[in-house]
């Protein structure tokens, strides 16, 4: 029984602590006091913060070990580096000698050191543990197709002392590990049973953003669950590259990159960004055969910048629903009229304006059905469609479209449809056809790629999504052919949906191949 959310939690109040010499020289000497520790560098924890910084300075600067150089920069600025501010830093300290060597450090990130609000931070080491960076569902409530495989993962692996691992998102600047308040981390662990009502974060004042704790990974295992923002990219693949974290990624597809031409150009050039990162991830885990090939393809191409890349796996999504789903279809109404749902994000590639056009032949050729499509999106890909609907709906179709629905309204409506129609040009797995048909709803889909795979499992029929003529005919077999739905019904009797449990599982094993991986 799901429970009722309380409100959400205050912020607790932080201690106000004024910007003064003595508070910035404590919190450094704080983190340079760490970061001795971890490096082995022995400084009696008496010594001045100077004392401390030219100590390990010297230690990095005679070791050179890039490692080593990415932690010196975090313990000294408390944010994380970005490649480029990385290799400053080295390069100043190689041209120093051991006596100007703490000069040299301070002199490469002063200018970081200006323009963050990190000079009281204080900083911790996972040292050997796994971290799952879950920044944009920690944030959010947005819960898509990337927010829903990371809702459905996460969980899975709570309360498993075999499974240990601990919840990163980015501080409010974007500079650094920290860990999730209550609030954020019922978003990602509880989204079917809410412990808190949903709630708009407000933004952190300077002085809460000058005393974030940060959470430093060493010699530990980093799981980027999903899509990371293009602005953290940047910091990611110094992570990736220098810090002797192994990082592994959930590879969810790589449109932007082979359809660039179905999304805006600014998509593409953050894609670009998170390439970045994936150059010098340790594995890469696609969410099925296609989207690990596209992967893999990307990989291939980096020997010629002198680089070997990830290694790229599939690790194919589950394909079963959540309990709430299911009750909501228990709960739903029987339909008064045949419908037809289309499920996706607003975007070229997903191919609705192919499905409306179907839709709209139907309906003048004299058909009675329903057509609902049920998606977001920016206006600007919306307008011109909403516009059409609006048009259509003058003339007596029956056509709804909505932006904004809930997961309880949405599971009802795959229990209403006679089909599904999710006709997508690419995809790197397609959830709504696993979701519709571990609902018991058949679906009209592409007959390539990702879906092609979905669908081989059977209670799908597959055209060409690019001919128009071959969705209408499958819409109208659909529609009209009761012999078809119960051919297809009787194939999804006989699936045996692979769960969230046993996806995570997998998952596990490939991002933790061993025990000792994480020691």
């Amino acid at each position: 029984m799901a429970r009722t959310p309380l409100p959400a939690p205050k912020r607790p109040a932080r201690p106000v602590v004024p910007l003064t010499t003595d508070a910035l020289r404590e919190a450094f000497r704080q983190r340079m006091l760490v970061v001795a520790g971890v490096l082995g560098v022995e400084v009696p924890s008496a010594d001045p913060a100077a004392e401390v910084l030219d100590a390990v300075a010297r230690h990095v600067r005679e070791r050179d070990l890039v490692d080593e150089l990415w932690l010196l920069h975090i313990g000294i600025t408390g944010a994380f580096p970005r490649t480029d501010e990385l290799e400053v830093l080295r390069r100043k300290l190689m041209l120093s000698s051991p006596a100007t060597a703490m000069l040299a450090a301070l002199e490469a990130t002063i200018e970081l050191q200006s323009r963050t609000h990190s000079g009281l931070r204080t900083i911790e080491i996972a040292e050997g543990e796994v971290l799952v960076d879950v920044d944009f569902c920690a944030r959010y409530e947005h819960n898509t197709g990337i927010q829903r495989v990371v809702r459905k993962t996460v969980p899975q692996w709570q309360g498993d002392d075999d499974r240990a691992h601990r919840l990163v998102a980015w501080t409010q600047d974007s500079t650094g590990y920290r860990a999730l308040s209550e609030v954020e981390e019922d978003r990602v662990l509880h989204w079917d049973d809410r412990r808190f009502e949903k709630s708009v974060d407000k933004p952190w004042s300077d002085a809460e953003l000058e005393l974030e704790h940060i959470v430093i990974p060493w010699r530990s295992t980093i799981l980027i669950a999903e899509v990371p923002a293009y602005h953290l990219c940047n910091h990611l693949a110094a992570i990736a590259e220098s810090s002797g974290n192994r990082m592994v990624l959930i590879g969810y597809d790589a449109i932007p990159l082979v359809s660039a031409s179905t999304l805006p150009d600014l998509e593409s050039e953050r894609f670009a960004h998170y390439l970045t990162v994936i150059k010098h991830a340790d594995l890469v885990a696609g969410i099925s055969r296609s989207a690990a090939d596209e992967f893999a393809g990307f990989v291939k191409t980096l020997p010629s910048q002198g680089l070997t890349g990830p290694d790229v796996i599939e690790v194919s999504l589950a394909t079963e629903v959540s309990e709430s789903a299911k009750a909501a279809i228990d709960a739903a109404a029987d339909p008064t009229e045949k419908l037809v749902l289309c499920v996706g994000s607003h975007e070229p590639r997903k191919n609705q304006d192919a499905v409306l056009f179907a839709a709209e032949r139907l309906f003048r050729q004299g058909h009675e059905f329903r057509m609902v499509f049920v998606g977001g999106g920016s206006r600007t890909a919306t307008h011109r469609f909403d516009r059409r609907v609006a048009a259509l709906k003058r003339e007596g179709m029956n056509v709804d479209s909505y932006r904004g629905m809930s997961d309880h309204d949405l599971w009802s409506l795959f229990a209403q449809a006679r089909f599904t129609v999710f006709v997508s040009l690419h995809e790197g797995f397609g959830l709504p056809v696993a979701e519709s048909v571990a609902l018991g709803t058949p679906v009209l889909t592409s007959d390539f790629g990702s879906l092609d795979e979905v669908a081989a499992a059977g209670g799908c029929l597959q055209v060409d999504p690019h001919d128009d003529e071959a969705i209408l005919a499958g819409m109208s077999t659909l529609l009209l052919d009761d012999t078809v739905i119960e051919r297809l019904q009787g194939e999804i009797a006989g699936i045996t949906q692979k769960t969230w449990h046993d996806y995570a599982d997998e998952l596990w094993r490939v991002t933790v191949p061993s025990r000792e991986a994480v020691r």
